[in-house]
């Protein structure tokens, strides 16, 4: 019993720590960021034209990592926020993603499929779902940039799509995935799959992005689940149908 009360307070007193040290983090991260807002409001004024093609992007994206740093702690705990709903064009969320990650552009390496039909609508929080759509391609980029996908032809592509709903109309739902055609994910990370620092499918990976897409969609009142694509990754997300309309 000594040695058990021994180990608890070992690891409260390295949660404390931890937690401390990600407050720290997020204080400076803060800063960071909103100087380089503000460079970035200036950098918008040039009359550049590719300046002022890529300006908006920027600041859109800083303006989310700002409010992600705003409430990524909640009484001394990471949480996420209750789902603010709102009936969004998920085409336009998919397409903010792929212009986000740069992959909508003929230079990229990786081929982006936007599978979402133009004015797809989905009742969901807007940024609560850009974050998991981000979070899952970001996975999806870096296996298709990985080492094993060195090879002539080799085929780097990444997809998000819907499928039809299922079940009847009081209980359909939509199916949404991201797949890719990457190297698949390792047996060690799916015996761990969807818990942060343990479900990391790469070396140096934290496995927080696919921790973060599972909240989301659970506070969604839906599901995630892995399957392979052979050859790739698919993730699906399986949201209630009963505020969503295509």
């Amino acid at each position: 019993m000594q040695k058990r009360l021994a180990d608890t307070l070992r690891e409260q007193r390295h949660l404390a720590d931890l937690g401390l040290a990600v407050s720290k983090i997020n204080h400076d991260l803060r800063n960071i960021l909103a100087s380089a807002q503000m460079i970035s409001d200036r950098l918008s004024t040039l009359p550049d034209p590719r300046v002022q093609r890529i300006a908006p992007m920027l600041l859109k994206s800083l303006d989310r990592a700002l409010h992600y740093t705003q409430s990524v702690l909640a009484y001394g705990r990471a949480v996420e926020a209750k789902p603010n709903r709102r009936q969004v064009d998920l085409n336009q969320i998919v397409c903010d993603v792929r212009d986000l990650l740069s992959l909508g552009n003929e230079e990229a390496e990786i081929e982006f499929v936007n599978g979402v039909p133009p004015g797809f609508e989905l009742s969901v929080d807007p940024e609560q779902i850009h974050r998991l759509l981000t979070n899952l391609c970001r996975n999806a980029v870096q296996a298709l940039q990985s080492d094993e996908m060195e090879g002539v032809g080799i085929v780097r592509r990444l997809t998000i799509g819907v499928e039809p709903r299922k079940g009847d109309a009081a209980s359909g739902e939509v199916l949404i995935y991201v797949e890719d055609t990457g190297p698949g994910l390792p047996t060690k990370a799916r015996e761990n799959l969807f818990q942060a620092f343990r479900g990391s499918a790469r070396s140096g990976g934290t496995g927080l992005g696919l921790a973060i897409a599972a909240e989301i969609v659970e506070a969604h009142g839906g599901r995630i689940e892995l399957e392979d694509a052979m050859p790739g990754l698919k993730v699906t997300m399986v949201f209630p149908a009963s505020r969503s309309a295509a």
